[in-house]
């Protein structure tokens, strides 16, 4: 098996082991392979230089001389990062990578980051600065009475205070007439065999393993 064609997926909650884990991985294929193995962190927090504390950031001595891409590659307070930013970062540093012969392995507990990996970003339209400055300009109740009233589900994930976040969600909804939230769905996997409506008794002998395979030439969950 070509273990460098492989692009292992770690995530989970902060603090849970993630980082200790993908380097045992990365000094494991390196002992027992010899395939050399670097690490593409998707941490919407450790992307920024001198967000230390409370991010579990990993440390060089924990990082045990495994590489690290996508740790302190933004100034905070500077500049806007985004997912899609994240990601286009991301498949860079996996194809760099691959085309070293390495093992590339992404660990992280932002999930959002995980999800546009895994499954792509939803085609939304392009961005309207006129109706942003539009929306920009809204009284903040009015604008928040707004989200929730389009896009419910949305409502529920954007703090209030995030304006740049809601800004968007109403601007997909005004040029699509569809929530932001209805088109992010394209990412969810279908409920488990279980959960569905039965069409005949029989049928409630299948199963459903819910296992996929990601990205070129497969990849792994742990």
């Amino acid at each position: 098996m070509n273990v460098s064609a492989l692009t292992p997926v770690i995530c989970g909650p902060t603090a849970g082991g993630k980082s200790d884990l993908a380097v045992a991985l990365a000094l494991r294929a390196r002992e027992e392979w010899g395939v050399g193995a670097e690490i593409i962190t998707a941490d919407a927090f450790q992307v920024y230089r001198g967000m230390d504390i409370g991010t579990a950031k990993p440390t060089m001595e924990e990082r045990r001389g495994v590489v690290h891409h996508l740790i302190d590659v933004v100034e905070l307070g500077s500049e806007v990062f985004t997912v899609d930013d994240w990601l286009r970062l991301a498949r860079e540093k996996i194809a760099e990578s691959r085309g070293r012969g390495l093992l590339p392995i992404v660990v992280g507990g932002t999930h959002l980051y995980i999800k546009a990996l895994l499954d792509g970003l939803f085609e939304g339209p392009e961005p309207d600065e006129a109706l942003r400055a539009e929306l920009t300009a809204m009284h903040p109740a009015t604008r928040r009475a707004e989200l929730e009233r389009v896009d419910p589900a949305a409502a529920v994930r954007i703090h209030p205070n995030d304006i740049r976040r809601t800004v968007r969600a109403l601007e997909v909804f005004r040029l699509t007439g569809k929530p932001i939230s209805a088109h992010q769905k394209q990412w969810d996997p279908p409920p488990p065999l279980s959960r569905r409506r039965h069409r005949h008794p029989s049928s409630s002998s299948s199963s459903s393993t819910g296992n996929r395979r990601h990205l070129t030439g497969g990849s792994t969950r742990v």
